[in-house]
């Protein structure tokens, strides 16, 4: 059966069950709108009586867990011939074939690795995308996966998903583009190829396999993979079980799977930045650690960017966050390996940016029949591997541009038409790996618009950390514009940055666009006139600047070409004639808290 145990918090459901937690299938978690807590377990009528024994309260959701299947997919779980099929998910043969067919259209960016075997020989496929797919480049890496457990499809669906966009986008998007050329992306659909494979070509009772296939002790069968892993594995009993009849059997020994190997093999031998384990359900954003509620190591960047998957993905605020905090606590995990900065075979493993995502919502198969509710996870979900991927390396981002005319110009803060000014550029390497600053750094700068010109255009700087924003005010360069660029203009400048990621020579493009001139206007209120210059061409000069109103509460500044402020009125004395010779001035305008400046031009 299904069914929720209820509790205010989580010190309580530790305390009242003990040990017996982690003899529990937790589905996922959840609130009610009063603001209570509760699990959704899969479990028995003994077990749900000795939960009851021990004080919680509980509520049976489903009194036969086949009728839930049955009503999430359509089909009927006593019939295992039907199960060979997993609706609009894919089964473990419809993820090889796609793979497969990615590979064939994108063979210049994809290939197909087979990076260990499951314990019943099935290989642990692995899509990589690169621009040199069969070569290791030795780039910064991202690795994203999907169905540790077997009865969770739509982690793979996600996997699949991504790999499909990022190709097809691959030399339509520049973004896109540049990350295939400059990274490593690992996409393993399946983890657990035979638990998988059961569920589909065998099925249970319900397709509702979690665990490996592997019979430690007869007549129970299977691990559960993510307790398997080699940090805090066996911390306590109450974040996995020593039991092989629990759902939560982390196995004899730490690595005992040969799935958890493989996966631990093929990371070591990388340098993976940042990795993202795909679950369902219950819309979790969650990092490390799981085994202990302890605060982990540079906690304000997991917490950046899990709340940056929450941006994304909308889960709620109240499932963002640290595994052991928001969901329940867990040792022997993925994420707690990878992240963790320890020894391995005495060198120092390598520290992974690792992140677990628990996708949608209802139930492990809810979206069987439902191609819309299962597209929309993923699409959620795509940005979330996209700024994964970005972040998995040395990646620059335009933080701003300033244009300083005080020096030269009109002391505007624009450049406005025939003006020359200093510019200068703030930027930031988003890359969150301590390996990942920035080094050997050159800037070339330039204008995609010939109205605008770059007078000096390149500059560098020795490093840019990870995290950290830079500027390029030390190296102010010059910007001139034409006379005859109108206001308003939008102008792209292309910045092109060349530098060292980790001992390697890459470069990026990144963009900035400025507005030309200052287009502000004052307006008059009602039955006024705009402002508007009265030429005098009988003496080659102004008489009368502006048409004043009376009563406005104007300030009008001559400044002359060196900046220099050369008259000065208020109010009622702009009806005054104002004689200038011919030549280059700036007027400064104001009126109230608005404030406008024209460049003018007296000509005989």
């Amino acid at each position: 059966m299904e069914a929720r145990v209820y509790f205010q918090t989580a010190d309580e459901l530790f305390a009242k069950l003990g040990d017996f937690f982690s003899d529990l299938d937790i589905a996922t978690g959840g609130e009610t709108e009063t603001g209570e807590s509760y699990i959704v377990i899969i479990t028995t009528e003994e077990e749900l009586n000795t939960i009851k024994e021990k004080g919680l309260r509980v509520e049976i959701t489903y009194p036969d867990i086949k009728e839930k299947f049955r009503l999430m997919t359509g089909v009927d779980p006593n019939n295992p011939e039907l199960l060979r099929d997993f609706g609009y998910y894919f089964t473990y043969w419809e993820m090889i074939d796609t793979l497969n067919r990615l590979k064939a259209n994108y063979p210049s960016v994809c290939s197909l690795m087979n990076i260990g075997v499951s314990h019943q020989g099935r290989p642990l496929w692995t899509l990589k995308i690169s621009d040199n797919p069969t070569v290791d480049e030795s780039e910064p890496a991202v690795y994203i996966n999907g169905a540790t457990h077997a009865r969770e499809p739509l982690g793979t669906h996600c996997c699949i998903d991504f790999a499909s966009w990022i190709l097809t986008n691959y030399g339509l998007d520049s973004t896109i583009t540049w990350l295939v050329n400059n990274r490593e992306i690992y996409i393993t659909p399946v983890m657990n190829p035979d638990g998988y494979v059961y569920n589909s070509d065998s099925g249970g009772a319900s397709a509702n396999w979690r665990k490996n296939r592997r019979i430690i002790q007869s007549p129970y069968v299977g691990v559960d993979l993510n307790r398997n892993y080699g940090y805090k594995w066996a911390y306590d009993n109450s974040g996995s079980s020593g039991s092989p009849s629990s759902e939560t059997y982390r196995g004899p020994s730490r690595f005992s799977e040969p799935e958890t190997r493989v996966v631990r093999d093929f990371m070591l031998a990388q340098k993976i930045r940042t990795q993202m384990d795909y679950h369902t359900y219950g819309q979790y954003n969650i990092y490390s650690w799981g085994y202990a509620s302890v605060t982990p190591p540079d906690e304000i960047t997991l917490r950046e960017m899990v709340d940056t998957f929450r941006m994304y993905n909308q889960y709620p605020a109240s499932r963002t966050g640290q595994i052991s905090r928001v969901l329940y606590t867990a040792n022997g995990v993925s994420t707690d390996w990878e992240y963790a900065d320890t020894l391995w075979e005495g060198n120092r493993k390598f520290v992974t940016y690792a992140f677990t995502i628990e996708m949608g919502t209802t139930d492990f198969w809810y979206g069987w029949n439902n191609p819309s509710y299962v597209d929309n996870e993923c699409r959620l979900n795509r940005n979330n591997n996209f700024y994964l991927t970005r972040l998995a390396g040395v990646f620059f981002e335009p933080a701003g541009v300033i244009i300083n005319d005080t020096l030269q110009g009109n002391r505007s803060g624009k450049l406005d038409p025939g003006e020359d000014a200093y510019v200068w550029f703030k930027f930031r390497n988003r890359a969150v790996h301590s390996l990942d600053s920035a080094y050997s750094i050159s800037f070339v700068v330039r204008s995609l618009d010939p109205r605008v010109i770059l007078v000096d255009s390149t500059f560098s700087m020795p490093v840019i950390r990870r995290k950290e924003e830079a500027n390029s005010r030390a190296a102010m360069l010059r910007i001139s514009a034409t006379r005859d660029i109108p206001p308003g203009t939008i102008v792209r400048l292309k910045m092109i940055i060349s530098y060292l990621n980790d001992e390697l020579a890459m470069s990026q493009p990144i963009d900035y666009q400025i507005t030309i001139g200052n287009i502000v206007s004052i307006t008059e209120g009602e039955n006024k006139r705009p402002f508007s210059p009265i030429p005098n061409p009988s003496r080659g000069h102004l008489n009368r600047l502006f048409n004043y109103l009376s009563g406005e509460d104007i300030t009008l500044k001559i400044l002359g070409a060196d900046g220099r402020t050369l008259r000065e009125v208020k109010g009622k004395d702009t009806a005054q004639d104002l004689i200038l010779k011919e030549g280059i001035y700036f007027v400064e305008i104001k009126k109230g808290k608005e404030k406008e400046i024209r460049k003018l031009v007296v000509v005989k």
